[in-house]
């Protein structure tokens, strides 16, 4: 309720400043100023409020040809480039209000408009430092997802893959991690443990968000192909896909793995 109730209160505030800003011309180089300070703020707890509206998870898989063979493919949201955009145009937006209002201050008390200029450009600075800082080309959406083979998994999001062997796998967890940055609620997770007490443990974790089909189905999937190894043989084939479409992981007794 957090990120609503703070919407709900900054909402109000920042149509206020635009519409004493359209009625009174005079009060233009103020209410930018408020603008810069709350428009960001404004448009955070909005964002944030909602990403936590609960939604209904899609069943969607693949299969895909691979270089290690037919694969079950799990989607993931496509890299995106739309925050740095943001970013960049709000920095533009903010940096060029800034030189409107020096200019026009010129005939009058251009000091005024000077040290309005430079409060302004320093969160627009900041902003297009971001944009150009996180912008990232954006891959084509058969260059991402997780893929299953029977051997392997592969989990790229767009940076790169990371990939792991099935029989490295030694439990599959489901748990919701508090992150340090973040306040509310927390992160859930789908964790794949690798190694042992000799080695040390590895988690792999795959976030709830970072999926465009059902997590709940995903959990199920990778915890009964470590519980019944002989299974993985269907990954990649239309009896794998099927078995997911249907969430028919439930009943089953395990079996071996066939070499």
């Amino acid at each position: 309720m957090l990120p609503f109730a703070c919407a709900l209160v900054l909402w109000p505030v920042t149509l206020g400043l635009v519409s004493t800003m359209v009625a009174e011309p005079g009060s233009v180089g103020p209410g930018l100023f408020g603008l810069v300070l709350l428009g960001p703020l404004t448009a955070v707890f909005t964002g944030w409020a909602w990403s936590e509206i609960p939604r209904a998870a899609p069943v969607a898989a693949d299969i895909r040809a691979t270089a290690h063979g037919p694969a079950l493919v799990l989607p993931v949201p496509r890299p995106s480039s739309t925050g740095s955009l943001v970013a960049i145009a709000f920095g533009v937006a903010v940096l060029g209000a800034g030189l409107w209002q020096f200019i026009a201050s010129l005939d009058a008390d251009w000091s005024m408009g000077a040290a309005l200029l430079f409060l302004m450009s320093l969160p627009a600075l900041v902003a297009l430092l971001l944009g150009f800082g996180t912008y990232r080309p954006r891959k084509t959406l058969g260059n991402v997802g997780i893929e299953l083979t029977p051997q392997h998994i592969s989990i790229d999001y767009g940076n790169g893959p990371t990939s792991v062997a099935w029989q490295d796998v030694s439990a599959v967890g489901a748990r919701s991690r508090r992150e340090a940055f973040r306040f509310g609620s927390g992160t859930n997770v789908i964790s794949l443990v690798t190694g042992d007490a000799g080695t040390g443990y590895r988690t792999i974790d795959i976030v709830h968000t970072d999926l465009e089909t059902d997590p709940t189905r995903v959990y199920h999937l990778f915890v009964f192909s470590v519980r019944n190894p002989g299974s993985r043989a269907e990954l990649g084939t239309e009896l794998g896909l099927d078995r997911f479409r249907r969430a028919g992981y439930v009943g089953e007794h395990p079996t071996p793995a066939t070499l």
